[in-house]
């Protein structure tokens, strides 16, 4: 195996030191001449020399990669996140390490362990459940972003920085009721996700606070509010069930959920809108190419993404971000 090149051999190559050596590959504060600059450059070319970001990060306490750990990546929601996120902090100089944790939150535990063993600069999580077991970062000292937190994460007793972000998913999903009932539908059902779910809980509350049909108690108990997995499988499976409901409009918990009831929906011989009104929430741009188009509530990404680096890259850091969303109808509705 060749040996691998050190800052000490593009030192001897470029005739120079290894602080010079270090100083260009820093960009630090101390000035180097262009011309020694140059060979550097060169001897860094020649040598095929890399940074050892890992070291750089236990000396210095910084690095230039952080982590990002999700529960799914084939969701498209995530997705669009993920590769967000990615764009924002390339931007800024930066690399993510991307873990998925495949909705298992034993395999999300021996993540957050791996991320801290590989010194992170700060870490996005988006947790299999909620709230996130934030005990497991208890002693990481880098900022760390809660990208789908239910309440303010305590930050009495951390090391480091703890950024929430707050959705108001009660709100959208009321939103996205009101907006059915604004297009005459008067049996408005609901796909809610896992029931133990946070998130899927705080949707339901939203359809059942804008039904307004009289009932009292749990959402989840409501005649017309069923539960799946939040997948495309998810949303096929109970399409029947509210076709048998006698539904005229479904407000859906994800975009998978919803692309799935909408494929089934039309094997059965329901026309959409004509027949069922299909809205969901967290529609990405894939929602403009379903047939028919998926109406819904986007989450402003860009903005989100923006906000999130900003927490992490320590410039004007809040305790917690509120994603702004926005209702899109299209043909579904």
């Amino acid at each position: 195996m060749a040996k691998r090149a050190t800052q000490n051999d593009v030192a001897k190559l470029a005739g120079t030191s290894t602080a010079v050596v270090s100083y260009v590959i820093n960009n630090g504060s101390r000035p180097v001449a262009p011309e020694t600059r140059k060979r550097v450059l060169e001897a860094i070319k020649q040598t095929g020399y890399r940074p050892n970001n890992a070291a750089r990060a236990l000396l210095t306490g910084k690095g230039t990669t952080f982590g990002v750990v999700v529960p799914d990546l084939a969701n498209p929601f995530l997705a669009h996140m993920l590769q967000s996120i990615e764009d924002e902090f390339y931007d800024h100089g930066y690399s993510l390490l991307v873990a998925d944790s495949h909705d298992c939150l034993k395999r999300e535990e021996d993540i957050i362990e791996t991320m801290m063993s590989q010194q992170v600069a700060g870490l996005v999580w988006y947790s299999v459940d909620q709230p996130p077991p934030a005990h497991l970062l208890k002693d990481f000292a880098r900022p760390v972003v809660f990208a789908n937190a239910c309440t303010p994460t305590d930050t009495g007793e951390v090391a480091g920085q703890r950024i929430s972000v707050l959705e108001d998913e009660r709100g959208s999903a009321a939103e996205l009721t009101r907006e059915l009932k604004k297009r005459g539908c008067r049996t408005i059902g609901h796909l809610g996700g896992p029931r133990g779910r946070i998130n899927s809980a705080e949707r339901s509350r939203g359809w059942f606070d804008a039904l307004d049909d009289g009932s009292d108690g749990n959402p989840e108990d409501h005649p017309h509010h069923l539960s799946a997995p939040y997948t495309y499988e998810g949303g096929w499976q109970m399409a029947e069930h509210f076709v048998n409901l006698g539904c005229d409009g479904v407000v859906v918990s994800n975009e998978m959920q919803a692309v799935g009831l909408m494929a089934r929906l039309a094997s059965l011989g329901v026309r959409i809108p004509d027949d069922i009104s299909v809205v969901a929430m967290h529609i990405t741009a894939h929602a403009e190419y379903c047939v028919p188009a998926l109406s819904g509530i986007h989450v402003d990404m860009a903005d989100l993404s923006a906000q999130i680096a900003t927490s992490l890259l320590g410039s004007g850091a809040a305790a917690t971000i509120v994603p702004t969303t926005y209702f899109v109808e299209r043909a579904s509705c």
